[in-house]
């Protein structure tokens, strides 16, 4: 058996086993009913003091997107200083420059552009 077909007939029994999971799952799944107080939110059996859909302040939200970004960096980064010591070649250490590099240059736009600022 060579290895295009093993890996056709790995797949196809990983596609049967997906939709068939799929379907069981919607065949087997709850009917929820969409009424009114269904779709209410729930404080501890009281009545709802006020609207849940109330709009957010996007200045937050651009704040936790800047965070996750940063968030990530520290991620990308920690294999970079762990490895430093081992010796670690021009271009992984060039490839590291351009990249704070890019994100410094992003974080000093976002101060710029005020994004940074607490506030309101």
């Amino acid at each position: 058996m060579s290895s295009i077909s093993a890996g056709g007939i790995y797949l196809a029994i990983l596609m049967l086993i997906t939709f068939g999971l799929v379907g069981l799952g919607y065949l087997l799944g709850i009917k929820v009913d969409y009424s009114r107080e269904k779709l209410s939110t729930y404080e501890c059996g009281f009545e709802p003091m006020a609207s849940s859909r109330q709009a957010f302040c996007l200045r937050f939200f651009i704040l936790a997107i800047i965070f996750l970004v940063f968030d990530v960096e520290i991620a990308l980064l920690i294999p970079y200083v762990l490895s430093v010591g081992v010796g670690v070649s021009f271009f992984i250490r060039s490839t590291v420059f351009v990249f704070v590099l890019v994100l410094l240059l992003g974080l000093l736009h976002e101060y710029n552009e005020g994004s940074l600022d607490w506030m309101f």
